[in-house]
């Protein structure tokens, strides 16, 4: 399915977690990884131009991937360019290659096995023109685990069937079961279950479970699914306690195929308990959004 991943190293821990998210996937999944390290651009300006400094700091950062990749056990292309933002390098080489994927690293701070995307990380997400995969901090010192369960956030929007497309068909290859979770949300922001009207959430969770019926039907790989009530960012960061991937759709509006992430995920890639999966609008079928995608068995496995 991911043919291309495109993964961001960069000689921090964040980088080698990026790496060992990337590796995990290329494997389960059949890709090949291109390793990209962006140099800033003050390696070239402030030499003014000088081309034996920076073939010397490519030379340099080349060799660095190269370590990070050989200490990882894994084999990827590698690309080495300049610019301002690390973010943008990652999007450049995602378009250049037609990558199905880009990784990231969470920042290093923090503590070990949450998604705490930093600036970096959460520059990537936002513009990707591909689905962005944010590895939780300290993965790569972990166990290596096989993917087993993979959630999907779903709410019975287009974008929502999307990722559940996607994470069907990732399912299918990697032989995992699949966990659904819908929220019914009340209209006071940020208010909890107890603040509902008892017959409102009766009515509420009465159609969400309709929906969540709707959705596993038909699907061919193991699934299982739940209705809460609550807030969205919660219940998901608590479902990322049960999984090994968190699959969620991105904001419906915007340029077709890019993330515009909206306030929930931005939350979630911060808060999660395991690697992030943020699919672009219209990624998993090639439309924009605004029609329901279909069946998941022909067009998840054609994304």
């Amino acid at each position: 399915m991911f043919k291309t991943i495109v993964v961001g190293v960069d000689g921090r821990d964040g980088g080698r977690d990026a790496l060992s998210l990337a590796g995990r996937l290329a494997l389960t999944a059949g890709g090949e990884l291109v390793a990209v390290r962006a140099l800033p651009f003050d390696y070239y300006v402030s030499r003014a131009g000088a081309p034996p400094y920076s073939s010397i700091a490519e030379a340099d950062a080349r060799t660095e991937v190269e370590g990070e990749l050989e200490q990882a056990g894994l084999e990827a292309r590698v690309h080495v360019l300049g610019d301002s933002s690390p973010a943008r390098a990652l999007h450049r080489v995602a378009e250049a290659e037609e990558a199905d994927l880009i990784v990231v690293g969470s920042t290093h701070h923090g503590r070990a096995g949450r998604v705490l995307a930093g600036d970096d990380a959460a520059a990537t997400i936002h513009g990707a023109p591909c689905p962005v995969a944010v590895a939780p901090h300290g993965l790569a010192s972990g166990e290596w685990k096989a993917v087993t369960r993979i959630g999907v956030g779903y709410d019975g929007r287009a974008e929502a069937r999307q990722a559940l497309d996607l994470g069907v068909a990732l399912a299918r290859e990697t032989g995992a079961a699949l966990r659904l979770a819908i929220v019914v949300t009340s209209p006071i922001a940020a208010a909890d279950a107890t603040a509902y009207d008892a017959d409102w959430l009766a009515r509420m969770e009465a159609m969400a479970q309709e929906d969540l019926t709707d959705a596993m039907a038909g699907v061919d790989v193991p699934i299982d699914g739940r209705v809460a009530a609550g807030i969205p960012v919660a219940e998901l960061v608590a479902l990322s306690r049960e999984v090994d991937l968190l699959v969620v759709g991105s904001r419906g509006w915007g340029p077709v195929r890019r993330i515009l992430v909206g306030s929930t995920a931005a939350r979630l890639i911060r808060e999660a308990h395991c690697p992030v999966l943020v699919l672009p609008r219209g990624a998993a079928t090639g439309e924009p959004g605004e029609r329901d995608p279909g069946t998941v068995s022909e067009q998840a496995t054609a994304a």
